[in-house]
């Protein structure tokens, strides 16, 4: 009989399990072993313990899924962006977006939203055999030390420790909106921040100047940088300055723009005296176009220098890495029709474009599946992605030309890449799934392109000299003709004068010396 028994609690200990593997996959959240075990655990504490709680809990899953899953089979778990999405959807934007969801993703939420029924069904002819204490005891100490162990790995930053099911989809249900609101609030107390800048003198001479900001791309993948392959045919003919030796300030995109495009020089930036309000002060329109995200963890720091401009477009509403994806050849009709504007006969614009480049995963920049270039389909993507913002650059330039009007333009990227040094020197299998990733480690990391082409110049010179990006608005108010003590480097930018001891960021914003970089050269097949 205790056979039986055992056998009969058995089937409910597997079925929790399934319970536990559906929830997960319901509600879009990774499948990782910790996440399945503590969801398993808890309910099987707490159907042995607190079985009137526990069914309030399997009721409240079938619930969660019926409301959910049909968002979470399109969008993904919980997150910043969906809540961003959800508080500013018109009527119009939310029938359609029923209407967006097939009938089997309603077929499948119906499904999986009987599991959790079925097994409360199931779990009522099934007596709960005896446990000794001392199992209750230790399933509870494996969740405290899981749950532990995820607080100090850091991996709930925005999110909640405890990762099992439906708790940590509650968690995220509460704590998205609540971290949704905080950058909001930030972002308004930002632009109500006042700039100080001290403008002794401006001059433009040219009537539009374009800054193009690009994302990810390391300059020894470029040809016109000594690339191997021919990726970037627009910059090779027409590119005016090149900059041989620029340094991104920081590794990453909020770090080196946060220092690059404000009055920092590697102290603590103000992001009210950046760019735009440079530029705007100095009795400049101001125009900023987006391919990036306008809201979110990684995005708003940006954005809020951004909507001080003038006029300000984003082709994504949230974060960079939610919902449809867009694709920064659709910068070109806004830009096309800034270049319409009236605007009054002594006054010049800076517009700028900020491109998703090559940002990773670079495969998700392309509109088409790569070339071929070697036995790696990231890479293969990393080298079209360039080649495809040479593209860019090229109907910017058109664009630009059949206006009529002077112009300038300066592309940069943000910050470079490196190798996964982990995978990518072992064996051909792996090696052929190796990616390019952030890093603070390497020069490469920090190595980008930056390249100026005016409309009334011909030929191309080099500027051997190296800068950091921690220098790059003095670079940027010197093209654009402004003067200000408070952008000392300005003349020195394109001079041919080395930066004394140049200095980046790293992850922790602390300054490192350019020379205790190591190195990352490009892989043997790329050379």
């Amino acid at each position: 009989m205790k056979l039986t028994l055992r056998k009969h609690y058995l089937l409910t200990v597997v079925l929790l399990l399934i319970y536990s593997i559906v929830m997960i996959y319901a509600l879009a959240y990774p499948p990782n072993p910790n996440r399945i075990i503590e969801t398993w655990f808890l309910t099987l504490l707490l159907q042995h313990f607190c079985p009137r709680l526990w069914r309030g809990l399997m009721w409240l899953s079938a619930i969660i899924i019926l409301l959910y899953h049909p968002t979470a089979a399109l969008y993904g778990r919980p997150s910043f962006g969906i809540v961003a999405s959800l508080l500013s959807t018109t009527v119009s934007e939310a029938s359609e977006y029923i209407g967006a969801i097939s009938w089997l993703t309603y077929a499948t939420t119906l499904l999986l939203a009987s599991i959790p029924l079925l097994i409360v069904r199931v779990s009522r002819t099934i007596a709960t055999p005896r446990w000794h204490g001392y199992w209750g005891f230790l399933l509870v100490l494996i969740l405290v030390v899981m749950t532990t162990q995820t607080a100090r790995k850091g991996y709930t930053t925005g999110g909640f420790a405890l990762r099992a099911q439906p708790i940590e989809f509650l968690a995220d249900a509460y704590l998205q909106p609540q971290a949704y609101f905080a950058e909001l609030a930030k972002l308004k107390a930002d632009l109500a921040k006042p700039d100080n800048w001290q403008i002794t003198s401006s001059h433009q001479l040219y009537r539009n100047y374009v800054l193009i900001i690009g994302e990810s791309t390391r300059a020894d993948y470029m040809h016109l940088y000594g690339f191997k392959y021919a990726d970037t045919p627009f910059l090779d003919k027409y590119a005016n300055i090149v900059m041989d030796n620029m340094l991104s300030a920081g590794p990453n995109t909020p770090i080196s723009l946060l220092h690059g495009l404000t009055l920092s020089h590697g102290k603590s930036f103000s992001i009210q005296n950046n760019v735009i309000t440079l530029a705007k002060k100095a009795g400049m329109d101001t125009v900023w176009l987006s391919n990036q995200g306008a809201l979110g963890q990684y995005d708003t720091s940006i954005s809020t220098i951004a909507h001080q401009a003038n006029h300000v477009t984003f082709l994504k509403t949230t974060g960079y890495d939610f919902g449809e994806r867009s694709f920064d050849h659709q910068l070109v009709a806004p830009l096309q029709k800034v270049l319409t504007q009236p605007m009054a006969a002594s006054q010049s614009r800076l517009i700028v474009l900020h491109i998703m480049g090559s940002h990773p995963n670079p495969c998700d920049r392309l509109s088409q599946p790569p070339h071929h270039y070697v036995d790696n389909n990231n890479s293969n993507c990393y080298i079209d992605s360039i080649r495809q913002t040479d593209n860019l650059l090229s109907q910017i330039y058109a664009v630009l030309q059949s206006s009529g009007q002077s112009f300038s333009m300066l592309y940069f990227s943000d910050h470079g890449l490196s190798h996964d040094k982990n995978s990518y020197e072992k064996n051909s299998i792996v090696r052929s799934t190796s990616i390019l990733r952030h890093n603070d480690h390497f020069y490469q990391n920090y190595h980008v392109p930056l390249v100026v082409i005016n409309s009334d110049q011909s030929g191309q010179s080099r500027n051997k000299s190296q800068r950091s990006g921690l220098e790059l608005l003095d670079g940027i108010a010197q093209w654009l003709g402004i003067r200000t003590p408070q952008l000392p480097y300005s003349e020195q930018f394109f001079s041919s004068v080395n930066s004394t001891q140049p200095q980046v960021l790293d992850f922790n914003q602390h300054l490192q010396p350019v020379s205790q970089l190591q190195s990352d050269p490009l892989p043997a097949n790329l050379r």
